[in-house]
C-alpha cells in the first residue's frame, strides 16, 4: 500500500471513530464553500455587470436571477418616479428579501441543509455586494478605471460577469446548496427530472433578460436599439453562466462503463460497493478467443474515478470504456441533498 493510501485510511478511520469532529468539518467546510461562492458573485456583479459610473451612457448586463428582477425592479420604478435606482443599492436589499419565500420552498422540497447553506449564501452576497459596491471601492475603481463602454469591453464585462456567477453557482452546487433565488428552482426542477441544471437557468434567465430589454426600449424610445444590445449582451452573460454550471456540476451527469473481464466476480463487486445495478453479457475476444463477461453499469459523472478504481482492484487487466448519456429514463438511484 502507497504512503498516500496509508494516510488516508488513517484520516477515515479517524473520521469514523470520532463522529462529532467529522461532522463540524464538514458542516465547516460547507459554509466556507457558501461565503466563497457569495464572494465571487457579488465581485463579478459589482464589477463587471453593473456600469461604468463615470459613462456618460453607462451599460447595465442584465444579470438574470432575482439580481436580474431587481434591475428590473429599479428601472420600472425609474419608468414610474423619474428617480434612478442603484442597481447595487436594489441588489443588496431586495436580494434577501426576495430569496425568503424560495428558501422556504427548498426546505421542504429540496433538504434543510440545503436551505439553511443557501441562505448563508445569500446573506452573505448581500454583505459582499454592500461592501463591494462602497464609494472608491473595488467595484467602483474597477468599473470606472478598467472596463469603458465599447462594444468589446462589454463583451469582456459580459464574459467575465458570467465567469463570476457561473463559478459562484458551480461551487455552491458542488457544496450541495445553491446562490439562492433561481437556482433553487433550477436545481429542483433538475433532480426531479435528473438532467442538466444549466438550461433550465438559461430558459429563465432569458425570460428576465428579455424584459429588461423590452422596459429598456420603453425609456428611450429614441434609442431602442440600446434595448436590443442589453439583450445580447446579457445573452452571452447567461450562456457563459450556463456553460459554467454544466461542466462543473456533475451531480446530475450520468456515464455509462463497460468493463470488459474474465473476472465472474467483478459484476457482484461493484454492485455491492454502489446504489446502482449493472448488466451482464457473455462474450468472446475475437482474437484470443477467451470467453469474457461485459458488464454495463450506468452512474453519476462524479462517481466514475471511484467505480474504476474499484474495479482495477478487482480486475487489473480489465477493458473500460467510459460513455457520456445525455438522458438516462427509468430510475436512477442519486443520493438525496439533505
Amino acid at each position: 500500500m502507497k504512503k498516500s493510501e496509508r494516510i488516508k485510511k488513517k484520516i477515515n478511520n479517524f473520521m469514523f471513530d470520532h463522529f462529532y469532529f467529522a461532522s463540524f468539518l464538514s458542516h465547516g467546510k460547507q459554509i466556507i464553500l457558501a461565503v466563497l461562492a457569495a464572494a465571487i458573485f457579488a465581485f463579478g456583479f459589482c464589477c463587471f455587470a453593473t456600469p461604468n459610473p463615470n459613462s456618460e451612457h453607462p451599460f447595465t448586463i442584465v444579470t438574470g436571477g432575482l439580481s436580474g428582477i431587481s434591475q428590473n425592479i429599479a428601472l420600472i420604478i425609474y419608468l414610474i418616479t423619474g428617480k434612478n435606482v442603484g442597481h447595487n443599492t436594489v441588489q443588496a436589499i431586495s436580494y434577501f428579501v426576495l430569496n425568503l419565500p424560495l428558501i422556504v420552498f427548498a426546505f421542504f422540497k429540496i433538504g434543510r441543509r440545503f436551505s439553511i447553506y443557501t441562505l448563508v449564501n445569500v446573506v452573505a452576497t448581500s454583505g459582499f455586494i454592500t461592501l463591494f459596491s462602497l464609494p472608491n471601492g473595488v467595484g467602483e475603481t474597477i468599473a470606472s478605471n478598467i472596463f469603458l463602454d465599447s462594444e468589446a469591453a462589454i463583451i469582456v464585462r459580459a464574459i467575465f460577469a458570467g465567469v463570476g456567477t457561473g463559478l459562484s453557482s458551480a461551487i455552491t452546487y458542488r457544496a450541495d446548496c445553491s446562490c439562492g433565488g433561481i437556482d433553487i428552482v433550477s436545481y429542483y426542477y433538475s433532480l426531479r427530472k435528473s438532467t442538466s441544471v444549466g438550461k433550465y437557468s438559461i430558459v429563465i434567465n432569458g425570460v428576465i433578460v428579455s424584459l429588461y430589454g423590452v422596459l429598456l426600449m420603453i425609456s428611450n424610445p429614441a434609442e431602442w436599439d440600446q434595448g436590443v444590445i442589453s439583450i445580447l449582451f446579457s445573452f452571452i452573460y447567461s450562456f457563459t453562466v450556463s456553460m459554467l454550471i454544466d461542466a462543473i456540476n456533475l451531480r446530475n451527469k450520468k456515464v455509462q462503463l463497460a468493463f470488459i473481464s474474465q473476472n465472474k466476480y467483478l459484476s457482484h463487486v461493484l454492485i455491492a460497493n454502489f446504489p446502482h445495478g449493472a448488466t451482464e453479457v457473455q462474450s468472446q475476444g475475437v482474437y484470443t478467443g477467451v470467453q469474457q463477461t461485459i458488464t454495463y453499469m450506468i452512474v453519476s459523472a462524479y462517481e466514475v474515478n471511484k467505480v474504476v478504481t474499484l474495479a482495477k482492484k478487482v480486475d487489473e487487466h480489465a477493458f473500460i470504456t467510459v460513455t457520456p448519456l445525455n438522458q438516462v429514463y427509468g430510475k436512477f438511484f442519486i443520493k438525496p441533498v439533505e
